[in-house]
């Protein structure tokens, strides 16, 4: 009853984050009255999920390091790779720190692929995805939520939407970075949809955001504009309001609407010195300089030139990039080799059918030979044509399941497997003796009871016709 009422007290408690600010930390403070870690541990899921989803407040890495000591002392592979995967997003939100965000996330897949966890792999992936959204790699981008949108939930679990969401999110912002437009406001106006079902105020925020620029590129401001207006009223209900700018700004810029667009780049500024991330504050750097530029503020707009192009040389440094290749590259060396032992794995599964149907067809043979015995004369010539018939094969059968083992044992030396085969025939010769002697004696007492039945039937007919010519 006690956990009952703990769990009420804190679902309530997350709803009141999304509702009041200030309330977070009395959220964040009912975990703590979860005493079961596994209890806690789903708990903080929850809080976290809810809290990007509908807040997008930033992650609490004391919170990240709880779940990774519950996993740890439950020595739980699955907990492990929610964990990891919660670091890699603290790193990657919160820090800007985009490799070592890439470093987690490719400890968790393995993790998730062992327990076919299609809610966490595909997490994972649209993470990782994020990651090169950040880089300006739109190729890895697209590549990453492509893996991602292969590995959905079912569409059964109370997840799905909240995964499909991201797909067609990323779909959206990948077709519209392509500047193919028609793809991008399919995929925009799909999640929008989605969203209506899942709800989640940020990704309200991006989507709209999203279409927003899809019609601006379409030339269509008019719309644009509507789309921008709503994505700035849920703009204001989540603490992440650099999804808005991000789209917004340029949107000003070009339109040369450069009050607004002033007030706006100073707001995105202070959000991102407030984030200290260095991704954001690339973007608002640039966004600083484009708007100096436009305004003829050559001093300003060659200052933050210089801030831009000290904060890209951070990001997009050669070792950074060396490490991000590698890590790129070892996660698709594992996939490869992945590909290669499912392939393996499919293969023996194969053979183990055809095992089971040749020791069933085995099986089924002794049973057939006795079944038609029992009606039928069987001389000793077809008795020893079937027994050495069935040497045989129980003997290749035998050499079909020792095979494997036998290379491994006599490191594929032709002439100790050649004993080994001779060895086993030595056994099998005796044992197959004993059963040809022992079935000739059966089917001969079998043989003359048939034959003896025979001639009974035989007299009973012949009397019988004695008797009728009699009448």
């Amino acid at each position: 009853m006690k956990r009952i009422i703990t769990l009420i007290l804190f679902l309530i408690s997350i709803q009141a984050v999304f509702a009041q600010s200030n309330t977070t930390d009395s959220a964040k403070a009912a975990l703590a009255n979860y005493k079961n870690p596994l209890e806690r541990f789903t708990a903080t899921i929850k809080y976290l999920e809810a809290n990007d989803a509908y807040a997008g407040s930033y992650i609490d890495s004391a919170l990240c390091i709880d779940l990774l000591q519950i996993a740890q002392q439950l020595q739980n592979d699955s907990l492990l790779a929610t964990s990891y995967n919660w670091i890699g997003y603290f790193f990657s939100l919160k820090k800007g720190d985009n490799t070592t965000a890439l470093e987690y996330y490719f400890k968790a897949l393995p993790l998730a692929e062992k327990f076919n966890d299609k809610r966490r792999i595909s997490s994972l992936y649209f993470d990782i995805s994020n990651v090169y959204y950040n880089l300006k790699n739109i190729d890895e981008y697209y590549n990453f939520t492509k893996k991602g949108g292969e590995n959905l939930p079912d569409k059964s679990s109370p997840k799905y939407d909240y995964m499909l969401v991201q797909f067609q999110r990323n779909m959206g912002a990948t077709y519209q970075e392509r500047n193919q437009l028609d793809s991008a406001l399919f995929y925009a106006q799909a999640a929008e949809q989605t969203y209506k079902r899942q709800k989640g105020r940020v990704f309200n925020t991006q989507i709209l955001s999203l279409i927003a620029d899809i019609y601006a590129k379409m030339n269509d401001d008019a719309l644009a504009d509507v789309y921008f207006n709503k994505a700035q009223i849920a703009a204001d209900s989540i603490f992440r309001k650099d999804i808005f700018f991000r789209r917004y700004i340029p949107f000003l810029i070009k339109r040369n609407r450069m009050d607004e667009a002033k007030l706006r780049v100073e707001k995105f500024w202070e959000l991102a010195l407030e984030m200290q991330n260095p991704n954001v504050k690339l973007l608002a750097a640039e966004f600083k300089r484009d708007v100096f530029d436009k305004l003829n503020n050559t001093d300003s707009a060659y200052y933050y030139s210089k801030v831009e192009s000290q904060l890209r040389e951070s990001i997009f440094n050669q070792n950074s990039q060396n490490t991000i290749q590698a890590l790129a590259f070892k996660e698709q060396l594992r996939g490869m080799e992945d590909a290669v032992k499912k392939a393996e794995e499919e293969q023996q599964r194969k053979q183990n059918i055809q095992y089971a149907l040749i020791a069933l067809g085995i099986l089924s043979f002794i049973i057939l030979f006795f079944l038609l015995s029992r009606s039928i004369i069987v001389t000793e010539k077809w008795i020893s044509f079937f027994g050495i018939l069935g040497l045989l094969i129980v003997f290749e059968f035998i050499n079909l399941l020792i095979h494997p083992f036998l290379e491994r044992v006599t490191h594929h030396s032709p002439l100790l497997m050649l004993m080994a085969l001779v060895a086993l025939a030595s056994l099998l010769i005796p044992l197959h003796h004993q059963m040809e002697k022992w079935i000739r004696e059966k089917m001969t007492e079998k043989n003359k009871k048939i034959r003896l039945e025979n001639a009974k039937k035989t007299i009973q007919q012949l009397d019988t016709k004695s008797d009728n010519k009699s009448n």
